[in-house]
């Protein structure tokens, strides 16, 4: 019976090539005997108008079965501020349908969802979360990312999230006040090292004592440059300087 199936489909196939209008009458009298049979090795070939000498395989849609592909640096630390930025690059062999970002902050039980936004037609999505500047709580988070099969990737999970520690922000320091210098001034000295007044002082005492001095002689002489008027004395002081 097999070696007289395979006698048919080589006579039939001779005169397909021969007479082309015999070709698609050839494929509906194989197609029974060929799946009755189970013979194994030989393809039934498909010979409709735009479609000759092409498989049937070829002619099926390929079916997408790879997830995307998300790549994302872990943040572990930032300042506390009124937002915080997440970045991540996502490719896809086929076409993305969202990337989203899930996040809560420490001690809360729920994931709040955000949509990561497409930077520019590139692979680079971002998510900005609105934060207390004031707030220290660290952000717990993960990304999934989703094509239009259906095929799905997440990057962190929900029992073992991804972390953000957030820090205060440093205190600034008070500016430096510069102190007047209150420090009274000292009175200028001459090369000696001695204050002027100290001169002047010295000078008057000086004239007292050679004043008293001639009082005194003038009383018991008679041509002592003294008379009843008082005596005269001529000093030249030199200014110290």
């Amino acid at each position: 019976m097999l070696r007289c199936l395979k006698t048919l489909f080589i006579a039939l196939f001779t005169v397909s090539q021969v007479m082309p209008s015999c070709r698609v009458a050839m494929a509906d009298v194989l197609a029974p005997a060929l799946h009755a049979s189970n013979m194994s090795g030989i393809q039934l070939a498909q010979y409709e108008r735009g479609a000759y000498g092409r498989s049937v395989a070829d002619t099926q849609e390929v079916v997408d079965v790879e997830p995307p592909l998300i790549e994302h640096d872990v943040v572990a630390e930032s300042e506390a501020d009124i937002r915080q930025t997440f970045v991540a690059t996502v490719v896809d062999d086929q076409d993305l349908d969202s990337v989203v970002f899930y996040y809560r902050y420490a001690g809360e039980t729920s994931f709040s969802r955000y949509v990561m936004m497409q930077v520019s037609y590139s692979s680079t999505y971002i998510a900005q979360i609105p934060t207390d500047p004031k707030s220290t709580k660290a952000i717990e988070y993960y990304i999934q990312a989703r094509d239009t099969s259906g095929n799905r990737t997440v990057r962190g999970y929900t029992f073992s999230p991804l972390v953000r520690n957030i820090v205060p922000i440093p205190a600034e320091e008070p500016p430096v006040q510069v102190k007047a210098d209150t420090t009274p001034e000292v009175p200028a000295e001459d090369g000696s090292g001695i204050p002027k007044v100290v001169y002047i002082v010295g000078g008057v005492l000086l004239l007292g004592l050679i004043a008293g001095a001639a009082s005194s002689s003038g009383g018991g002489s008679d041509g002592g440059g003294c008379s009843d008027e008082g005596c005269r004395l001529s000093l030249t002081i030199n200014q110290p300087f």
